[in-house]
């Protein structure tokens, strides 16, 4: 049994996804990959890989997504479901978005090794605590007394006001980190980037950052034409990466 399960979360065509799994096949085990696929219905059913499971939730394909708190929740209850009904033993759970590409062929052992380093149960990306700062994330949360209620409400903490954020397409899990996570219901709209890295330190869960991988996980300039030189500088993995799948 391999103890990580690779959660690709992806909207794509059905050519898209299969180019996408042809290059994974050489970072992870077919069997190790599970499809949370957010696009239509039909495209759906004629993706082939067959462990994969449909995320019908309008908060996952939005487009500004601060503003509209795009939301993990049900992506990561479904992929809880899933592992429950299908039996997976998986102790740990990569996640990443379709555009956040693996670049070593040890990646899940390389996580493996920095989670169990940092005695940490989450690793994340651009992680940093954000309450009582000027971030905009966090003052348009925390205009909202329900988020200050929320965590004070649920939190195993003895500081109770710690809000983190964190760099939302890629991340990896311990078992126990994920299924505490996808098991509580979002009381009301938050932002994935503040929502998880938040809740799951409230839940008791020790999340730390990426570190010098930070630097392979940025918004906005597309690294397609990056891959090669983000490998020789030593990058686990690149995002975003738009156009391998369509060029």
């Amino acid at each position: 049994m391999h103890p990580v399960l690779n959660l690709i979360l992806t909207h794509q065509s059905r050519q898209a996804v299969s180019r996408m799994l042809d290059y994974w096949g050489d970072y992870a085990a077919p069997e190790n990959i599970l499809l949370g696929y957010g696009g239509p219905g039909s495209e759906f059913e004629a993706i082939a890989h067959p462990q994969k499971f449909l995320v019908d939730d309008p908060r996952l394909r939005t487009r500004d997504h601060q503003r509209e708190f795009q939301s993990y929740t049900r992506l990561f209850r479904g992929a809880a479901d899933f592992m429950r009904q299908a039996g997976s033993e998986a102790e740990f759970i990569h996640f990443a978005e379709y555009d956040h590409l693996p670049l070593v062929p040890d990646l899940n052992a390389r996580q493996l090794d920095r989670l169990k380093t940092e005695h940490a149960d989450v690793l994340a990306f651009h992680l940093h605590r954000v309450d009582g700062t000027s971030n905009p994330h966090f003052l348009y949360h925390t205009s909202d007394p329900r988020f200050g209620a929320h965590w004070q409400e649920i939190s195993r903490r003895k500081d109770k006001n710690v809000v983190l954020s964190m760099f939302g397409s890629g991340s990896f899990w311990s078992r126990g980190a994920f299924f505490a996570v996808a098991a509580q219901a979002e009381p009301f709209p938050m932002y994935l980037e503040l929502y998880l890295p938040t809740l799951a330190h409230h839940l008791g869960f020790r999340v730390r950052d990426f570190a010098e991988q930070d630097r392979f996980g940025q918004v906005l300039q597309d690294a397609t034409g990056q891959i090669q030189p983000a490998r020789a500088e030593g990058a686990w993995t690149l995002h975003p990466v738009k156009r391998l799948w369509t060029e």
